[in-house]
Order: C-alpha cells, then structure tokens, then sequence
C-alpha cells in the first residue's frame, strides 16, 4: 500500500499499538496520514512522529472528531468570541455500562494494556483534546485510574480473560490561564447516565449533555438552548450513526489540507499535547502527586 505511487494519503485505524509504526512506515513512505486516537501509546512515540511529519512535509492528522460535533465546534467559537469571559472550570462527567458486564462486550485490544487497551485512551484522549482545545494549554496534571471488572470473556470460548486496561478513570488539569479542569469517566455503570460537559468562566456558562445539544447563559440571563449554525452541521440520516457527521466534517478537512498542503488541527502536535496530558495522569497515579507539563517546542513529561 505504501509503495503505490497511486496512492497520496492513508488513514490508521488500527489498535493503538501498531499507530506508531504503521504512521511511521507511511509518513517516510511520504503519505500523508490520518491516524486515529490515542496516536500512540507514549509520549516519545508522539515525539517522534511529529519530527518526521515535519521533516518529510506531509499532512499529519488526528482522528479528534469529536472537534467537529456541531455543539462542541460551537462552544469552541463562543469561547473565542469571549462568552464565558476568564476562563474559570472545565468539567467533564461521564458514566457508561459498555464494560459493566463481564460476559458482555468480549475481550479484545481495549482490555490489553500492551496492545494500548483502556479508557483513558479511547475516550479519555476526545475529552482531554477538546478540554485543551477550548482553554488552552496545561501546566499540570494529576490522575488515578483503576480496573474494576478484572475478567472478561474471551471472544472464542466461554474463558475468562484478564483484564489489564482500566475502566475508570480521574484526571484534573491545571491551565496556564489559571483555569481548572476535570475529566471523570467510568465505563462500568450499571447503566447509561451518558456525559455532561460544563464550562464556566467570569461571565458566562455553556453545556452540552448526551443529546447533543448545546445550552449556556451570560450573566444575568436564564439558561436556554443555543442555536448551532449551519456551517458546523452536515445533514445525515436520522438512522446514521451520530458520529458519522462529525468524521465527514473531519474528513474534509484532511483531504483539503493534503490538496493545500497545509497542516491543520487536530494535527500530530495536538496528538502529542494529548499524550502528554495521558502519559502525565498515569505517572500522577503512580507518585500520588500533580505532574507539571515542562515547557519546550514538543513538551516532555
């Protein structure tokens, strides 16, 4: 695939283990490559992809979509328009069952912590991105994970399996800006209560629950729905999967940026911002204490 001429760009869409030297075999072969989240599994591996998308000039992309669901991309445009005024908390709450039953969803890669497995990852890494995204870079960061269902079936049998990837997480950001943020996450409730996204600043508040919906106030106001325009929408099938939008969006984004030639967000820099906040939290867990995000061109833990 890579040797093909024909060929100008490719997407990784493989467990996070193999994005490192998948996207390095591609990026020296001289394509141009959108790699899915998290797109890599340590900080150096981040580091290193950069440097050689940088030096071999191509386009080098993040699957973050969740930047382009149209109440998030929205929030992100208020922000900058100065809504919420000085940024004062971030805070993301989500509970999930997808990992609740043991005899549910079969063991594969997201249980296997070598092969990049856990929650912290896979959805974790969407979170911390669009928290970074919206009030800017970090200073520190503190975090505690844990596994709480430990065995798993096995896909082929009615074996258990062990379980080495956590499915639960914390993790707290201190801003440059001052501001604070929170990511609480936990994919073994017994049921769906879903994600609220709460940003607060000095004059403003905005929200964004699981359908998908964006509602805020400044203050003095009441809190009410707010309008997404149309220009952060693409019309889909009611029956389309919700996430099918957000990716089109993406996707035109990266296949332009490879016509321009012109890196754009969310590129491997943000991908590498994001494992440092990643690699951070889990070393926080390990000291028991906050972990500073030292400064630099790339940044290192």
């Amino acid at each position: 695939l890579i040797r093909d001429e024909d060929i100008d760009a490719v997407v990784i869409a493989s467990p996070p283990n193999l994005h490192h030297s998948m996207s390095f075999a591609a990026i020296e072969a001289g394509k141009h490559v959108l790699c899915e989240k998290p797109m890599s599994r340590t900080v150096a591996e981040a580091r290193d992809l950069v440097r050689l998308s940088e030096h071999e000039r191509v386009v080098a992309m993040v699957n973050h979509e969740f930047r382009f669901e149209p109440a998030r991309a929205r929030a992100k445009e208020l922000i900058d328009s100065g809504w919420l005024g000085e940024p004062h908390l971030a805070n993301v709450t989500v509970f999930r069952s997808t990992l609740n039953d043991p005899n549910g969803l079969p063991f594969d890669w997201l249980m296997d912590e070598t092969k990049g497995g856990g929650m912290l990852g896979a959805a974790g890494s969407h979170y911390l991105d669009a928290l970074r995204w919206w009030f800017g870079d970090v200073r520190s960061v503190a975090g505690v994970s844990a596994t709480m269902v430990k065995q798993r079936r096995l896909a082929d049998s009615n074996a258990m399996g062990t379980v080495s990837a956590d499915d639960n997480f914390a993790v707290m950001l201190r801003f440059l800006n001052g501001a604070i943020g929170t990511v609480t996450y936990s994919a073994t409730a017994p049921f769906e209560f879903g994600e609220q996204i709460v940003l607060s600043g000095s004059e403003g508040m905005l929200m964004m629950t699981g359908d998908r919906k964006l509602y805020g106030a400044r203050r003095g106001q009441s809190v009410s729905e707010l309008p997404l325009p149309e220009h952060l929408t693409v019309e889909v099938s009611p029956s389309t999967h919700p996430l099918y939008g957000p990716t089109s969006l993406l996707l035109r984004v990266w296949v332009e940026a490879v016509r321009t030639g012109e890196v754009t967000s969310p590129s491997f820099l943000d991908g590498l911002k994001v494992q440092e906040l990643m690699d951070g939290a889990q070393r926080s867990g390990q000291l028991g204490r906050w972990v500073e995000v030292e400064k630099g061109r790339f940044g290192h833990l």
